[in-house]
């Protein structure tokens, strides 16, 4: 028998890669039996291509969602250089290459601009909302506005984040047959319309074409900062700042206040 205000919880999960936010919620829920039938929120939600902790209220616990919410972050993520999405980030059109300043990105000095590139954003400073984010703007969220082609009738709204650390960790290289069987994995594993088709179709023709580098520059950063910060935005914002353009690989959630990653509940 499950006792009064025992189904009143923090829980601390781990949301996989290429599964939602709700989905997670609902393994948890199958795996324990006793919150189906509790109200089970998340506090900050997490994009399709991201994992890492996901914070989920149960029962009365939703009351202090603003709390939880408005907590700092870590977050561990990767991205390359040289080409464009309209989402930022893999599960994106490809919008933008860069041609022949793609083929020059493999270099040492390069690693040195990253690194110039990323210690500019410390501090405290108004980010956009990437057009593919839930902001509601008009009383429409952004990304049905860019689902339906209108996202350039409107200017991007901004909101002010704050950066308390920020560095470059490192960058590995993968060959472009790797990096489109780990596209293809990510991408397929999704269920529910994310444009996967149209989106693989592109980056297949962009890894296939001259433009693309044989080999991957993935470079590997790690920040801690406030409610609302936006990865995929920074890496673009990067991107553009260094005239190559970037695009986010991946993103893993390592803590959220006094939540961190190595005590999710797995599944």
């Amino acid at each position: 028998m499950v006792m009064s205000g025992e189904l009143d919880q923090v829980l601390n999960l781990y949301k996989r890669r290429s599964e939602t936010p709700l989905q997670t919620l609902e393994r948890y829920a199958s795996a324990h039996p006793a919150f189906k039938k509790v109200k089970m929120t998340y506090a900050g939600r997490l994009d399709p291509m991201a994992e890492g902790v996901l914070v989920a209220l149960t029962g009365d616990k939703n009351k202090e969602r603003d709390a939880y919410t408005g907590l700092d972050k870590d977050y561990e993520f990767e991205f390359v250089l040289g080409v464009e999405t309209d989402t930022h980030d893999i599960l994106g059109k490809i919008v933008k290459k860069n041609g022949e300043k793609t083929k020059n990105i493999q270099s040492q000095d390069r690693e040195k601009e990253v690194a110039e590139a990323l210690a500019k954003y410390v501090g405290t400073f108004m980010q956009k909302y990437p057009a593919y984010s839930s902001k509601v703007v008009d009383g429409k969220q952004l990304f049905d506005l860019a689902r339906q082609g209108k996202i350039d009738s409107i200017v991007l709204p901004e909101h002010q984040v704050t950066v308390a650390k920020l560095e470059l960790l490192g960058k590995r290289a993968i060959s472009a047959a790797d990096f489109k069987t780990y596209l293809h994995q990510s991408i397929e594993a999704l269920t529910g319309d994310f444009r996967q088709a149209e989106i693989l179709a592109l980056w297949d023709a962009y890894i296939a074409s001259a433009e693309a580098p044989r080999d991957f520059v993935v470079y590997r950063a790690r920040v801690t900062c406030g409610s609302g910060f936006y990865v995929r935005q920074l890496v673009s914002d990067i991107g553009r700042d260094l005239g190559t353009g970037a695009v986010t690989v991946s993103i893993l959630r390592t803590r959220v206040g006094a939540l961190k990653v190595n005590d999710c509940w797995v599944g």
